[in-house]
This record gives structure tokens, C-alpha cells and sequence, in this order.
């Protein structure tokens, strides 16, 4: 008979309901899928497996795809107003419909399930009860030890292949059972060899089911620890005894086996527990942050943009302080929501407001568009690209619109400024290659002067140079990296001047007429030219008044009288600078 320590642990600890042992789950992730694989998931769970052995399943996959559809609409918030007017027609999603009918198709095949069940658990409680009786009556019977013990067998096999009782009848009736059984071996007169050799196969297995016990409390996940703990006791109930001196000792090794295994499954569930519980105060506090964000005072698009940025992020935060315990999910989540749909609503009140003001500025850059496209065929690519620049920031000082209201006119815009730009960039690109040339000319023009010998005939030699400086001038400009070969050429030119006697008064006087001679038809050049002289003019009349000035603040002595008469030459020779730069600009005059 059982002792008491084992009626204790056996009405206890060692309880293993229908329940427990049909609902074990396989944890899946369904975080990495999609609406429409997330619904196709749904329908490969609920035609492949039995409906209680993924009932948790089927809930964690609602939740995934409710959270899931909750993040398609918030990314769905400028809708058209076609999406709107769908919307009020049709107020569910499409993968919605066909989600909650797969819902309702598992509620009926659970239903179906548990009213089959429970017929099949009370024909299997008849069974039993007959079983049980059968065993007493083995007690009673006159047949041989060996057939008698035989027919015990046979029922022991017929009990462990019967499926499972009513809940709530199955401890009694396994208490019941164990009872006869022990009543069979301890009142029934049976063979001592074949008892004893009974007895040390059941308390192998007993062994070995205390080993595997021990063994589990290496296995990492506490859910498979659990149930297979569970499924030993189910073993240990189906195992007949041992001898008596041995099922205290036994019964001990298995005991001390689950007390672990339950102690570090309770423990998980603690730290699981904190866990949820940090979790759910990490959510609270994130839907605090997003009231306090919803609440600030803004009245720019700069200021809603930033802040739209941090509610991202504070969704984010959200989504990584998961998971909490499932009674707190819903609370949660509401709280969650009314924090996003308040922000919304602030944020929409902002933009609604903003609308006569973002027509105001549609007309802006509208006719800041109309503008540039008025310029964008201009070939003053120096005076347009500068009223381009302007137009440029023109625009980007105007309030910010929408871009669904600003797009078609921002790209007349561009289009007008990559036009213009672009055929300036060919324009330029042109002269850089007529530059290119000029320098290969200019170069092959310089080696010839270089070659040039001074003759007898000094006025023919002359002639020749201002020959070489017409020719230089009229091949144009060279590129910026190469001006230099200018300078080298007028050296060359002044050192054959200086050879032929020729003043640098004189020099300077045929130089600028070459000059001038070169710019015909330019007028624009000419008049560039007469600004530049009329400006160096201004400023050495100036010079010349402060020379006169600190002319008044000498006194008189041998030290100041050098120095006056230095100012005094200064003063000259300013003058005489004046003089020429009027008759340049005489010259000029004379075109």
C-alpha cells in the first residue's frame, strides 16, 4: 500500500491534469512575418494540429497580427480621399475579415473538440472502473498463480492504453487502481520469484525515471523541462511497485528530483515576472513622454517635423520593452494608442490650420517659378546666373508647403534652373576649348617672337613688334592656369623695345594703343576699360590730396625739408600718372 508521505505528493505535486498534457505548445515567433502570412499561418495551424495543443499559439498569432494591422494604419495616415470614403464603405481590412473568420472557425473546431473529448473521457472512466473491478475480482479466483498473474498483466496493458478520464475523476480513480494493485500483490498468495522478479523491473524503471528526472535540470528551456517532468509522473503513475523496503528510498530520489525542477521553474517565473513588471513600467513611462510630447507648444512645420522623429523613436522604444504579462497587454496597449491618437490629432489640428497659409506660400514660389522660367533661355550668364542664385534663395526663405501641394511647381522650378545652368556649363565648356586653342597658338606665336633678330632698320623692327602684339591680341584669352605666357610675352616684346632704344613712355603709349585697337567692337570691353581708368584716376587724386595735406604739418628744419621735397616729387609724379591715364582714356574716347 501506499504510504502516507506518497497519497500526500500523489494528491499534490504529482497531479498532472487532461489539460496540462494535451496543451503543450511549441513557442513560435511570428514577429518576421507578414499580415497575409500571418493569416496563412493561422489556417496551417488550425487544419494540421489538434485544436488544444496550439491553442496558445493561435493567441500569441493574434496578438502579432493585431499589433501588425495597428502599425499598418499608423503608417497609413495620409490617406486619399478615396482611402477615406473606402474605409467608411468597408471599416475592415480585408486580412481582418478573413483573420476573424479563421478565428471563428478554431472556436467552433475547440468546442467540437472539447464535446468529443468529453464523451470519449467518460467511456474511457467506464473502462477503467471496469478494469479496476477486474482486478479485484482476480483475488477471488481459483485459477493458478501463473494465469492469474498473466490476466493482471493483460489489465495493467489494457490501463496504460486507455486514453484519459474526467479531470475531475482522475485522481480517485488512479488512487483506486494503485490501491487494487498493491491489494493484488500483498493479499494475493502469488509466486515469490515471479513477484520479486516483478518488482526489481519496476523499480529499474523507477530508476531509470529518476535518472531522467535529474536529467532535465540541464535542459535550458523551463516549458520542456516542465512537461517532460510531467510526463514521467504520468510514467511513474503507470509503473506497478516495488518491494516495500526499497519504495520509500525510490519514492525519496524521485521526490527530491521534482522539488528542483520545480524550484527553478518558480524561479524563472519570478524573474520572468520582474521582467514583465519593468517592462510594463517602461511602457507607462514611454506613453507619459509622448502625452508631454502631444502637449508642447509648436507653430513651425521645423518644430512638428523634429518632434514626429522623436515619437518614432519612442515607438521603437515601445516595441523593444516587450513583453509584458498578458493581463496587463490590454491596458497597456489602450493607453498606448490614445497617446499616438492625441499626438495625431494635435499634429493634424496644426497642419489644418496651416492650410490658407500654405496657399499664401504655394503663390510664392509659384510666381518665384514663373520667374525663372521668364530668365531660364538668357545668354548674360554672368547678370542672370546672379538673379538665378537670388531666385534660389528666394525660395529657400519661403514658409514651408506641403509637398504634395509644392512637387509639380518645384519641378518647374528646377527644370528652369537646370536649363539655364546647363547651357551656361555648355557655354563655358566652349570657351575653355577655344582657350585650350588659343594657348596652343599663342605658344607656337611666342617661339617664333622669341626667334626674332633685331635688324639696322629700327622703324622696321618696330612695326614688326606691334605686328607680333595685334597678332598676340587678337588671338584671344588663354586659360586661367596658363596666363602667365601674357607676361612672358610682353617681356620678350619690352626687352626688344628696350634693344631698339625705345622709351617706356613710348613702349607704354604703343602697347595700350595696341590694346585698344584690339578691343574694337567690344563695347562692353571698352567700357570696362574707361571705368578701370576713370577709378585709378580717383584714387591717385586722392592720394595726392594726403600728400598735400601732410605737406601743411612740416615745420620748418633741416630733418623736414628732405621730406617735403620727397612728398613734393610724389606729388609729381602723380600728376604726371593723371596726364597719362587721360590720354588713354582719350584714346579709348576716340573709337
Amino acid at each position: 500500500m501506499l504510504n502516507e508521505k506518497e497519497k500526500e505528493l500523489d494528491s499534490k505535486e504529482l497531479d498532472v491534469t487532461i489539460s496540462e498534457t494535451e496543451n503543450k505548445e511549441v513557442k513560435l515567433n511570428f514577429d518576421d512575418l507578414s499580415l497575409e502570412e500571418l493569416v496563412e499561418k493561422q489556417e496551417e495551424i488550425i487544419n494540421t494540429s489538434k485544436p488544444y495543443s496550439v491553442s496558445k499559439q493561435i493567441d500569441e498569432l493574434k496578438i502579432s497580427f493585431y499589433k501588425k494591422l495597428h502599425d499598418l494604419h499608423l503608417k497609413e495616415e495620409n490617406k486619399t480621399e478615396e482611402e477615406v470614403v473606402e474605409e467608411k464603405i468597408n471599416p475592415l481590412h480585408p486580412l481582418e475579415i478573413k483573420f476573424k473568420s479563421g478565428n471563428n472557425k478554431f472556436r467552433k473546431l475547440k468546442a467540437d473538440y472539447r464535446k468529443n473529448r468529453e464523451v470519449e473521457e467518460q467511456k474511457n472512466f467506464i473502462i477503467k472502473k471496469k478494469i479496476i473491478e477486474e482486478i479485484d475480482e482476480l483475488s477471488k479466483q481459483e485459477e493458478s498463480i501463473k494465469t492469474t498473474f498473466e490476466k493482471l498483466g493483460e489489465l495493467q496493458k489494457k490501463w496504460r492504453e486507455t486514453g484519459n478520464v474526467p479531470l475531475s475523476e482522475n485522481n480517485n480513480l488512479w488512487q483506486s487502481y494503485h490501491h487494487h494493485v498493491e491489494l493484488f500483490y500483498d493479499y494475493i498468495k502469488i509466486n515469490k520469484d515471479l513477484r520479486d522478479l516483478d518488482f526489481k523491473r519496476n523499480l529499474e524503471e523507477k530508476t531509470r525515471i529518476c535518472e531522467k528526472a535529474e536529467a532535465l535540470l540541464s535542459e535550458k528551456s523551463i516549458n520542456k523541462m516542465f512537461d517532460s517532468l510531467q510526463e514521467l509522473h504520468e510514467h511513474w503513475k503507470n509503473v506497478g511497485p516495488v518491494e516495500r523496503e526499497k519504495r520509500e528510498e525510490i519514492w525519496e530520489i524521485f521526490q527530491i528530483a521534482t522539488k528542483k525542477i520545480n524550484k527553478k521553474k518558480n524561479e524563472h517565473f519570478l524573474k520572468k515576472k520582474d521582467m514583465f513588471k519593468n517592462n510594463l513600467h517602461k511602457k507607462n513611462e514611454i506613453c507619459k513622454k509622448i502625452n508631454k510630447l502631444s502637449l508642447g507648444e509648436s507653430n513651425t512645420h521645423t518644430d512638428w517635423q523634429n518632434r514626429i522623429k522623436e515619437l518614432q523613436i519612442l515607438m521603437s522604444d515601445w516595441k523593444s520593452s516587450s513583453p509584458i504579462d498578458k493581463k496587463d497587454n490590454k491596458i497597456a496597449w489602450s493607453a498606448y494608442r490614445e497617446s499616438i491618437n492625441i499626438f495625431n490629432q494635435n499634429k493634424n489640428n496644426f497642419y489644418k490650420n496651416r492650410k490658407d497659409e500654405n496657399s499664401n506660400n504655394l503663390q510664392v514660389k509659384i510666381d518665384i517659378a514663373k520667374k525663372a522660367e521668364n530668365l531660364q533661355s538668357s545668354t548674360d550668364w554672368e547678370n542672370s546666373s546672379k538673379q538665378f542664385i537670388k531666385l534660389q534663395d528666394d525660395w529657400k526663405k519661403t514658409p514651408f508647403v506641403p509637398n504634395n501641394l509644392s512637387s509639380d511647381v518645384w519641378k518647374r522650378f528646377r527644370k528652369s534652373c537646370d536649363t539655364f545652368f546647363n547651357a551656361r556649363k555648355k557655354h563655358y565648356k566652349e570657351i575653355n576649348k577655344q582657350r585650350d586653342k588659343n594657348l596652343i597658338s599663342k605658344n607656337a606665336l611666342l617661339k617664333n617672337v622669341k626667334k626674332f633678330k633685331i635688324t639696322e632698320d629700327a622703324k622696321k623692327d618696330i612695326i614688326q613688334l606691334k605686328e607680333f602684339s595685334v597678332k598676340w591680341n587678337s588671338l584671344g584669352h588663354v586659360p586661367i592656369k596658363s596666363i602667365k605666357i601674357n607676361d612672358e610675352f610682353s617681356n620678350v616684346i619690352s626687352s626688344f623695345y628696350k634693344k631698339l632704344k625705345v622709351d617706356n613712355s613710348e613702349k607704354e603709349k604703343i602697347q595700350f594703343q595696341l590694346k585698344v585697337d584690339s578691343l574694337k567692337g567690344n563695347l562692353k570691353q571698352l567700357n570696362s576699360e574707361k571705368d578701370f581708368i576713370r577709378k585709378k584716376i580717383d584714387q591717385i587724386h586722392k592720394s595726392i590730396l594726403q600728400y598735400e595735406n601732410n605737406i601743411s604739418f612740416f615745420g620748418k628744419g633741416k630733418g623736414t625739408e628732405s621730406l617735403k621735397k620727397e612728398v613734393e616729387k610724389k606729388i609729381e609724379n602723380s600728376k604726371l600718372e593723371i596726364e597719362k591715364l587721360k590720354k588713354k582714356l582719350t584714346l579709348i574716347n576716340k573709337i
